[in-house]
């Protein structure tokens, strides 16, 4: 074999282990952009769960959607006080807005199911909180018809206020309109029906 032949195939060989080499560098970048961009967006995703949690809101295992026909129908016992999901009546939901009356879980969760708010106070909470409630509950609702304010028995509620979502609750020892608002706009509309969505 001449030399000039063995030089050509070196070179050759050489050229070739330099593609390759090229090859191996473009695959090994581009398999590294790939998982930064993963590792970007699930950061993304872990923060935005984040700073749209509402401070001292707890999750609620959900317990369906279940119909009945009357709210004095037995049904299986809700998870939360108030209520988050469950079975509820099939007709109508209760009335949006502010109410000086309390009205049974058992509508008030087909509120929740089509993804309003209901905020629960205290029966005999001083008015002064309850007028700062109103008010608020009244701005919230030009933001989104779907909330609805309603006292509850001192007995049935273990803080002076609740606020439920589907499958949220978060109690509240004093009016604080900054987190009820957060509240509000985390959760309305994310029913698992979708009849609040704007």
């Amino acid at each position: 074999m001449s030399r000039s032949r063995t030089a050509a195939q070196h070179r050759s060989g050489r050229q070739a282990g330099r593609r390759r080499t090229r090859r191996n560098t473009r695959t090994i970048i581009g398999i590294v952009v790939a998982g930064l961009i993963v590792v970007s967006l699930a950061g993304l995703l872990i923060a935005r769960q984040i700073t749209s949690a509402v401070p001292g809101e707890q999750r609620i295992a959900n317990q369906g959607a279940g119909h009945i026909a009357n709210v004095t129908d037995p049904h299986t016992p809700y998870n939360s006080n108030p209520p988050t999901s469950g079975i509820h009546i099939g007709g109508g939901t209760a009335p949006w807005g502010v109410t000086g009356q309390q009205l049974p879980d058992e509508q008030t969760v087909h509120n929740l199911e089509h993804g309003g708010v209901v905020i629960h106070y205290r029966q005999g909470l001083d008015q002064a909180t309850v007028d700062q409630l109103t008010t608020l509950a009244r701005d919230l609702q030009r933001q989104n018809p779907c909330i609805l304010l309603q006292p509850r028995a001192a007995d049935k509620l273990d803080a002076p206020i609740a606020v439920t979502a589907w499958n949220y609750l978060l109690e509240l020892q004093r009016f604080d309109a900054d987190t009820l608002t957060k509240f509000f706009q985390a959760h309305i509309g994310r029913g698992p029906e979708a009849v609040c969505q704007r």
